[in-house]
């Protein structure tokens, strides 16, 4: 029943004057190694704001620092369950172990999506010409342009033909009689 704060540790005069058998010292000794490798690794995240850290990671990264927390938190409390001799089996922290688990996986099938996404859109981006926009633009208002007065001329055409073959005809037609047929002289 000794407590330590996270990141103290027993001195050695003290685990040398409790009596316990040497395997379990030996186990004590790798778990409170295990303990400082993890609290070495946590060090640099935790040391720095949380919202500048969002701020500057994008949303996968984000993620994944999330997932990576969760496991730590629940890994470490599956560790103080073993340490009390509770089995963690048999607790709740399992199932969070397995959310968290399926998390990973979710971000694992995002990245490589994103990342077949992103490697599509670089080789795509690579073999595609480019357009030039304003010339584009200038292409195409000439050309509409040139449709224009090409039409117009066209149905400018149009009308003095129809014109010309309406003065022809009622001029035929006034000829003999008034009738409008030509007749035909023998």
């Amino acid at each position: 029943p000794h407590s330590f704060a996270l990141g103290q540790t027993p001195s050695s005069h003290a685990m040398e004057s409790l009596t316990l058998p040497e395997d379990v010292k030996a186990q004590l000794e790798r778990f409170e190694a295990a303990v400082a490798s993890i609290e070495n690794g946590l060090a640099p995240i935790l040391a720095l704001d949380r919202k500048e850290l969002e701020a500057a990671l994008t949303p996968v990264e984000r993620a994944r620092v999330h997932v990576s927390m969760a496991n730590a938190v629940s890994t470490m409390f599956s560790m103080y369950l073993k340490a009390v001799g509770l089995d963690p089996a048999d607790h709740a922290v399992k199932r969070e172990l397995e959310r968290v688990e399926l998390y990973r996986q979710k971000l694992d099938k995002a990245s490589a999506a994103e990342r077949r996404a992103a490697s599509k859109s670089a080789k795509e981006s690579r073999g595609r010409p480019t357009v030039d926009v304003a010339a584009a633009g200038r292409m195409v208002k000439h050309a509409i342009g040139v449709g224009k007065q090409s039409s117009e001329r066209e149905s400018e055409e149009a009308e003095a033909v129809d014109v010309k073959g309406a003065v022809k005809r009622k001029s035929e037609g006034k000829g003999a009689g008034g009738s409008g047929a030509k007749k035909k002289k023998r």
